[in-house]
């Protein structure tokens, strides 16, 4: 090998390694930590905590039998189609926050802010560009933010469903912690990646299923979901949540992420009935069914809530699944128009007024068009 040539492959070899060094850059610190001392001992008294893990309550919807290769095999299939190949519209305007009623902006996947009795609470806030514990590799967001988090205005609580990377951000964690002074409400354990990422832990509280607090009038009450959780190679040593949202001016429910199970009447029963519910739709595959609501499944749990306008969530932002991009809410419709269910697809970024929702604008179309070409 020439001189030339050995400094060419030793440049190459500096640039892969210089390009593994950023990718690996603050993934540690990402990965959050596990808990231990008092907060160990709580969750130890939990009834959903065993063997060193949570557990769900019951069996979700069975998954079909699969292989890692039948996974991968609906990725390949579908890989033109999981990705708009237009861009996905975004609405940035700027809002005052609401002084009374109730409103929901979505910003994309799971994050969304629920205004209440004048009462502003962010749920699982997500804006970085990518959902992973580095910055360099993993899912990217197919759209921008809608509004800068330092834009956002006053938030009085950060709600988390549970601890991964798709809901509970770092980054964002860290920015809301100095910028704002909301409270933190989160499943049990997941205080423990607040600690480290410099949240006072005067604003974490932690709740088991069943548990709450109240913020500024408004009750926010932890509730079974169907689940699972972990940050890196250890899985359910953190619990996971919905949440239900209760004022004066109404109720919400937030699934967070989950699977079908047969809880649903029981929590309706016990909280609501509500006036909006925001359901995951997206990120479904046959091999996940007991921890991933399918669209026809977010419709029927919605129906046995009580759960009122149905707003899809978790969908749009991140390729997490093999399913076709625009498949959650083309397939969400067609069920909740079956079921009588009334559901509202904003756009991103935009508010809803739940007193007063929108007609239903095919926005999604625009950047699907392509795909059914």
């Amino acid at each position: 090998m020439s001189r030339l040539n050995r400094l060419a492959v030793a440049a190459g070899a500096a640039s892969a390694l210089g390009a593994l060094a950023a990718a690996g850059r603050g993934v540690g610190a990402a990965m959050g930590a596990r808990p231990d001392g008092v907060r160990l001992e709580r969750m130890r008294r939990s009834p959903n905590y065993r063997a060193g893990a949570f557990h769900n309550r019951r069996r979700g919807t069975a998954s079909m039998p699969t292989s890692q290769r039948d996974v991968f095999d609906r990725y390949r299939a579908n890989a033109e189609t999981r990705r708009p190949p237009g861009p996905i519209p975004v609405v940035s305007a700027h809002r005052e926050p609401a002084a009374g009623g109730l409103h929901v902006t979505w910003f994309g996947h799971a994050s969304a802010l629920v205004e209440l009795d004048g009462v502003r609470l962010l749920l699982d806030p997500v804006w970085s560009e990518r959902c992973s514990p580095s910055q360099h590799v993993g899912p990217r967001r197919l759209h921008a933010t809608p509004v800068p988090l330092d834009r956002i205005g006053r938030v009085d609580a950060v709600v988390i469903s549970h601890d991964h990377y798709d809901h509970l951000d770092m980054e964002t964690i860290r920015s809301l912690a100095a910028t704002t002074d909301a409270v933190f409400l989160v499943p049990l354990g997941v205080g423990a990646h607040l600690d480290v990422w410099g949240v006072p832990g005067a604003r974490v509280v932690e709740c088991d299923w069943g548990e709450g607090t109240e913020v500024g009038g408004v009750r926010v009450t932890a509730v079974e979901s169907q689940h699972f959780s972990g940050r890196g190679l250890r899985r359910d040593g953190t619990l996971w949540a919905s949440w239900v949202i209760a004022g004066e001016g109404g109720k919400v429910f937030f699934s967070g992420d989950t699977g079908y199970f047969d809880g649903y009447a029981g929590l309706g029963a016990e909280h609501g009935p509500f006036d909006v519910s925001l359901m995951a739709v997206g990120a479904y595959d046959p091999a996940w069914r007991d921890i991933h609501l399918d669209p026809e499944e977010a419709v029927r749990a919605t129906a046995e809530l009580g759960g009122g306008l149905l707003l899809p969530i978790h969908w749009c932002t991140f390729v997490l699944a093999p399913h076709p991009w625009a498949e959650p809410v083309e397939r969400l419709l067609v069920a909740a128009a079956t079921e009588g269910v009334p559901v509202v697809v904003p756009r991103v970024g935009d508010r809803v007024d739940v007193s007063d929702p929108p007609g239903l604008d095919p926005w999604w179309e625009q950047a699907a068009a392509a795909v059914h070409a």
